[in-house]
């Protein structure tokens, strides 16, 4: 059985599809919530364990959903996180990113999380 943070991958997926709360946490000064580009990518694929299982053979959620995972992950790597926050806000790839990530809580909400293997 892969395990992968379902959790995890939800809530970064969540921030990445939506510009309103990645400002709010992006650009935030601290408490109640903070957070940044390099820590939502983070959570998506290395705190949820979703890099490693999608590196080994068979499949985490769906073939298709598994590649547009990938794909995501090659996007969000092409974007300079060693910018200003504000910078990456305006970048046009996390715009991309954004839909991206949208799509993939869509598809993923029908697919209900459910795997057998």
């Amino acid at each position: 059985m892969k395990w992968v943070g379902d959790e995890l991958v939800e809530g970064a997926l969540r921030e990445l599809a939506d510009e309103s709360r990645q400002r709010e946490l992006w650009l935030s000064k601290g408490y109640p919530e903070v957070s940044s580009f390099t820590e939502c990518v983070c959570r998506l694929f290395d705190d949820s364990a979703l890099t490693d299982a999608l590196d080994r053979s068979g499949t985490v959620y769906t073939p298709e959903i598994d590649d547009r995972l990938r794909a995501l992950g090659e996007l969000l790597g092409g974007i300079d996180s060693y910018r200003p926050p504000e910078e990456i806000l305006k970048d046009p790839q996390l715009d991309r990113a954004r839909s991206m990530a949208q799509a993939l809580l869509r598809d993923l909400s029908r697919f209900g999380y459910d795997r057998d293997s």
